[in-house]
């Protein structure tokens, strides 16, 4: 099963949308405190996306390093096959 952000990100979003009808008049504290609120929020939201990324960039190396290792492994019975090849060939043109 896999998990998404997305759907807690447009609740979060939907529940901190000031709505007309719902908004008293703001005074200048409460709207630096709403900015300084919205500023945390966004900054955490960075961070958040920055472990994401760098959770897929390992994944990735890994990915990659496990890949380069199946390809060396395939290469070399690719090269021991022609060799018994060639010889079988070699042993067999000159009998």
């Amino acid at each position: 099963m896999t998990t998404s952000i997305a759907p807690r990100l447009v609740a979060a979003t939907i529940l901190t949308m000031p709505w007309a009808e719902h908004v008293a008049p703001i005074s200048a504290a409460k709207l630096t405190a709403g900015v300084a609120g919205v500023l945390l929020l966004t900054v955490v939201m960075v961070g958040i996306l920055l472990a994401m990324v760098a959770s897929a960039a390992r994944g990735l190396v890994a990915a990659l390093a496990e890949l380069a290792r199946l390809a060396a492994a395939m290469m070399s019975i690719v090269v021991l096959t022609a060799i018994v090849i060639l010889t079988v060939v070699i042993l067999l043109a000159y009998h």
